[in-house]
């Protein structure tokens, strides 16, 4: 056992809320299979529950709608899975079972459709329950982070300036010469003729428009990605829980009748016993994607929590650089326009 999960213990028992470290390690926890875990209701039994599971490659004596690409090739029907029943002596698959003589077409088909209805319930328990987690995780992320300020909007439209200002002084300086102020016209001449005639400048001049535009692309970066992060904890991810809740409950209506329409065509044809298992598994793809949303979402708060201060500050560095380049930049080409600085 993992030294923080002890700690989480320890303060479980000592009557401390862990309830979001709980549900993220169900979370991690779900990925070696164990479906029993949606039943235990402390982190102390989902402990247990979690170490005391066997990591068993016999995957044909589980459900087969926990379906997992890691299963391997061999793995292609459900006929080939493994079922107890009261009215029979011994455990079998769907193949052996439908050559027993026996019992009559009425009987088989009742007792299939037993099977597959108590795979279906036990899968639905599981998902309905971790779809409670998953809702749970996000309602749990704080909805309001008053360290997780975007960076200011007036810095990035002054960079944008800076950047049209340069771009315009390189490509058409006669746009920067109004009428109305004819003294500008022979300085607009004299940066735009520098830009041309003497490379270094010209170099200074390309590194400042690169430097500022990064630091501009740098700010609506984080600007967006702690808007996205906020976003995630708001009505619209409740929202998207909302549908998805719909899109689970119409993929398992969609698996029941395909079980359904299964059990109809063996018991008409007893010798061809086969549904391929990547066609019923439409929940588990789905729960699949719900809990990879979810662990992106955790991550980028946490990693957002645990690197915001040090973005901001390199942010703050871009800016501060950005600028002294552009002072730098209109200086040394004033100085030169002037003859102070020797070509």
């Amino acid at each position: 056992m993992k030294p923080s999960e002890e700690l989480m213990l320890l303060l479980e028992l000592n009557k401390f809320d862990i309830k979001k470290y709980k549900l993220k390690k169900q979370l991690e926890y779900e990925k070696t299979g164990n479906i029993d875990l949606y039943k235990h209701k402390t982190y102390a039994d989902l402990v247990v529950s979690h170490y005391l599971f066997e990591e068993n490659k016999d995957y044909f004596h589980r459900n087969p709608l926990t379906y997992r690409e890691i299963w391997g090739d061999d793995v292609e029907s459900i006929d080939q899975f493994y079922f107890k029943h009261p009215e029979l002596d011994y455990e079998m698959t769907v193949r052996e079972f439908m050559k027993l003589e026996s019992f009559n077409e009425v009987q088989k088909e009742s007792i299939l459709y037993d099977i597959f209805d108590g795979w279906v319930e036990e899968y639905r328990d599981s998902s309905i329950t971790q779809m409670e987690n998953l809702r749970e995780m996000i309602k749990l992320l704080p909805k309001k982070n008053k360290r997780h300020k975007k960076p200011g909007k007036l810095s990035m439209l002054f960079t944008i300036i800076l950047i049209i200002l340069l771009a315009f002084l390189y490509k058409n300086p006669d746009s920067l010469k109004p009428a109305f102020l004819t003294f500008t016209h022979n300085i607009v001449d004299g940066y735009n003729g520098m830009l041309y005639d003497v490379p270094w400048y010209s170099f200074l001049g390309m590194f400042t428009v690169i430097l500022t535009a990064f630091y501009a692309v740098f700010n609506n970066f984080l600007g967006r990605f702690i808007r996205d992060v906020r976003s995630e904890k708001n009505k619209h991810a409740e929202r998207t829980f909302d549908k998805w809740e719909v899109d689970m409950k119409n993929v398992r209506l969609e698996q029941s009748g395909l079980l359904e329409d299964y059990v109809d065509r063996i018991i008409k044809k007893p010798k061809k016993t086969y549904l391929e298992i990547k066609k019923v598994i439409g929940p588990e793809i789905l729960m699949d994607k719900f809990k990879r949303y979810v662990t992106m979402v955790e991550f980028k708060y946490d990693w957002m929590t645990k690197n915001y201060s040090k973005l901001m500050k390199w942010l703050r560095r871009t800016l501060l650089l950005s600028l002294l380049f552009n002072v730098v930049f209109y200086v040394v080409g004033f100085a030169l326009i002037r003859g102070w600085i020797g070509v």
